[in-house]
């Protein structure tokens, strides 16, 4: 049996490096990103990286855990008729502004039609990414830092206050605004007894459900405020809420650390603990903890 054993080995690792090559070929309807001009430059080591049904695809082999991400082709506005469910606004100051599984009553708010996807004009983006902002978009650096931790958040790996938080925004005519926050983390936290709870509440469970047959900023104002949202005389009183681009781009500066935290198993272990005896240098690696996901920091929430 041991005569076997190095044929065997060869055979395996011939096996492997079939498939490993195989993994990086192309099909006869795939294209290299590089070739097209709607796609967006990837922040990363790449290994492979192609074109497929109107979307940008790339295989992270590290850092993290690597994984498959599927960006949305920048010659288009949205891809939530065809794709994840991305809308997307490239601002002049650089990076994006994005809504994910936008309602259909913030495409009408943006000027966009709810019944398909449009194509992108960049002289409109800052425009656009201005008013996104202010519906509680996030602005994020480039689409790799985001896939990195949204993909783990997705996923179930616990980030509180690390990540920004998912605000929804509801003008109604008669003035003011309605503002809810909530955490991004995965709804099984909600159930599990940790040492370091949520910040922030998960939303309601019909949040979802009646946010989706808002017909109007009334409707969505009316149905906010039924499920705990909150009221502001003017939106200049909500704190953590851009108003433009370049306000929602140093909103997201404190998250630069607290994600590069993230990426440390220890510190990932840490953060959500308890520990009297950890000693003093240890806990104040800590980042505070914000008052809103994508505001600024408050230092008696901590």
């Amino acid at each position: 049996m041991n005569r076997t054993k190095p044929t065997t080995c060869i055979f395996l690792l011939f096996a492997l490096l079939v498939g490993l090559f195989s993994a990086y070929e192309y099909g006869e309807d795939l294209s290299p990103c590089e070739e097209d001009k709607c796609f967006v430059e990837i922040h990363s080591d790449v290994p492979r990286c192609w074109i497929q049904d109107d979307n940008q695809n790339i295989d992270y082999m590290s850092p993290m855990d690597g994984g498959s991400h599927s960006i949305p082709n920048a010659c288009r506005r949205s891809n939530i008729f065809g794709g994840d469910g991305y809308l997307v606004a490239y601002p002049s100051t650089g990076g994006l502004v994005l809504l994910r599984n936008p309602l259909a009553v913030d495409l009408q708010y943006l000027g966009l039609p709810n019944t398909h996807d449009t194509a992108r004009s960049p002289d409109e983006d800052d425009d656009l990414a201005t008013r996104m902002v202010q519906l509680g978009a996030p602005w994020w650096p480039n689409w790799y830092l985001y896939f990195r931790h949204s993909s783990r958040v997705d996923a179930g790996i616990f980030y509180d206050y690390h990540f920004p938080s998912k605000v929804d925004v509801a003008f109604p005519t008669t003035g003011g605004v309605w503002v809810a926050n909530f955490t991004r983390d995965a709804l099984r936290y909600r159930y599990e007894d940790k040492a370091c709870q949520s910040w922030l509440p998960y939303a309601p469970d019909l949040w979802r459900v009646k946010m989706r047959y808002a017909l109007t900023m009334d409707d969505k104002s009316e149905t906010m405020k039924d499920l705990g949202g909150t009221f502001y005389t003017s939106v200049d009183e909500v704190p953590g809420l851009a108003k433009t681009v370049d306000e929602a781009v140093s909103l997201f500066e404190p998250f630069k650390q607290r994600l590069n935290h993230m990426e440390d198993d220890g510190y990932r272990r840490r953060f959500c603990t308890d520990d009297k005896d950890e000693d003093e240098d240890t806990r104040n690696e800590e980042p505070e903890k914000p008052r809103w996901g994508i505001g600024s920091l408050f230092n008696e929430l901590r």
